[in-house]
């Protein structure tokens, strides 16, 4: 789940400052992989799951990159000023 908030601050007639805070995977929520050996039935680990999507805790090149859906909580804020 991802929130935005912005808000548009005048400063004078003709300046004014905008403010945002965005944060991705706001509740930090773990996006599980998919089930293992399902080809295996009755296998130690039938079902079980035991990967997660897009996320590589090494963050080393063996892996793939962190990409998107997978990653822990970031949150992010922004400040413009328009003149």
């Amino acid at each position: 789940m991802d929130f935005a908030l912005q808000k548009t601050v005048r400063l004078t007639e003709k300046l004014s400052m905008d403010v945002r805070a965005e944060a991705f995977n706001a509740l930090n929520h773990t996006p599980l992989g998919d089930p293992g050996n399902l080809d295996i039935l009755g296998g130690p680990s039938f079902g079980q799951i035991t990967s997660t999507v897009g996320y590589n805790g090494n963050n080393d090149n063996f892996f793939k990159p962190n990409t998107g859906s997978g990653l822990p909580r970031q949150i992010e804020f922004m400040m413009r000023l328009n003149f």
